[in-house]
């Protein structure tokens, strides 16, 4: 058969069968849209901080459908601890590709993990780090943060207003034992403060622990 002999024969499609491809290539449009926009959703999603990192938190953490907020643009700007004097800045922070949550270089600025809960929220934890201190700099804002006792008062300023928690406990953890819920999203509302304690290894420049201080709303029960 030549090339002429087929565009010119009674090959061309009838009306039924172009409508036939036309619902199969609409289909098949909505079907790749449809991968891609779950692939995309997947590459987004937030992810948990490995065990054993500087803070760390466990990955069997129990996670929630979402994470409640009063307000999903409300960010924590500034930390208070009246009875320290320590006044630091806060700023957002997220998860590296080794699985740690993010600190500060600057051990005087403290980090909201932003893929956690925003202060205001009607359940779950607020999450916030800072380095205990560095070598360049000294003493960071959280150096005390061990001392601090039930009672205390921790100032969160937000771009919604100033949330007051009073501390409830502080422990002390080796890094690779940090409790199961410390990031939960699902349970009381609560703050947790994080820096390094214990001891110091000359050889890997390590903290044996975590320090963390459990601190709830002003008024709650």
């Amino acid at each position: 058969m030549t090339l002429a002999r087929w565009v010119s024969g009674p090959v061309a499609p009838t009306r039924a069968l172009a409508a036939q491809w036309a619902v199969l290539w609409v289909l098949v449009v909505l079907g790749v849209g449809i991968a891609l926009y779950g692939g995309a959703r997947l590459l987004v999603a937030p992810r948990l901080p490995d065990v054993g990192t500087v803070p760390a938190a466990h990955p069997t953490v129990v996670e929630s459908s979402g994470v409640a907020t009063l307000d999903s643009a409300v960010q924590p700007t500034w930390l208070s601890l009246p009875e320290q004097g320590v006044e630091a800045p806060v700023v957002a922070v997220g998860i590296t590709p080794g699985g740690e949550l993010t600190v500060p270089d600057d051990p005087k600025v403290l980090g909201w993990w932003r893929d956690g809960v925003r202060p205001g929220a009607p359940r779950g934890t607020v999450v916030i780090d800072g380095h205990v201190d560095t070598r360049e700099v000294g003493a960071g804002a959280l150096y005390r943060l061990g001392e601090l006792t039930p009672g205390s008062t921790v100032s969160l300023a937000t771009t919604a207003g100033t949330q007051t928690y009073l501390v409830r406990a502080v422990h002390s953890y080796p890094k690779a034992q940090l409790p199961k819920d410390l990031f939960d999203t699902t349970g009381v509302p609560r703050l947790v403060l994080i820096t390094c304690g214990g001891s110091f290894n000359f050889e890997t420049h390590q903290y044996s622990d975590n320090i963390v201080v459990y601190a709830v709303p002003d008024g709650a029960a």
